[in-house]
């Protein structure tokens, strides 16, 4: 089981990247673990997620990073600081390599431009990022402080080409999901490293590499 284990039920909350009242009673879990490489710059680096019935996934993350290096749009997997999320719905999908079709599983990329204002996303391997689909971001950085607050789709079959294809999960409590997180991080000298949550590998490629949650209350 992926930490935090249990994932509450938020009803709504609103993308402004400002963590105060709707993430004042939840649980922070670490992100302590080196996925591949050292990410040197990260330090004091925490995620949280709660679910609503839309169904959708809420991720918040704060970490500090020590030598921040953005870009205007996603470049490559180690070109700039960024949050990489992976969902899976139905744990009855596909658990096969996912990276083409990003249909069992997805893999969503979040990130800064260097305006500091402006946040661009990535559904990797889709280009253009799909119309249909509502994951949307808002991301602040403060110094060397990073804000993500993020939403995301919940599906057990995504099609970048066509909604009416997609498969929505029907969300209960106590309903185990896929979701995990890595940041990437990206300093002066070049890539780093990964930090993540777990030491699971492979979570861009194989959906059973990616860590199970339950839905709360």
């Amino acid at each position: 089981m992926g930490n935090p284990e249990d994932v509450p039920n938020a009803r709504r909350i609103r993308i402004d990247a400002n963590l105060r009242r709707e993430w004042d009673n939840v649980e922070w879990a670490p992100l302590s673990h080196s996925l591949d490489g050292q990410a040197v710059n990260i330090s004091n680096a925490f995620w949280s997620i709660q679910w609503n019935d839309d169904p959708a996934l809420f991720i918040a993350v704060r970490y500090d990073d020590a030598d921040p290096v953005l870009q205007d749009s996603f470049v490559n997997s180690n070109t700039q600081d960024c949050v990489e999320i992976y969902v899976r719905g139905d744990n009855g999908s596909e658990p096969l390599d996912y990276s083409k079709t990003q249909v069992s599983a997805q893999h969503y990329i979040f990130g800064l431009s260097k305006d500091k204002t402006t946040v661009w996303k990535k559904l990797a391997n889709i280009d253009p990022f799909p119309f249909h689909n509502p994951a949307k971001a808002a991301i602040t950085l403060d110094g060397k402080s990073f804000i993500y607050e993020i939403r995301i789709p919940i599906y057990d079959e995504f099609y970048a080409k066509a909604r009416r294809d997609c498969e929505t999960t029907e969300v209960m409590e106590a309903l185990e999901i896929g979701v995990d997180i890595t940041l990437v991080d990206v300093g002066s000298t070049g890539y780093a490293g990964r930090k993540s949550e777990n030491t699971m590998a492979g979570k861009a490629n194989n959906a059973d590499a990616i860590a199970l949650h339950t839905l709360g209350e």
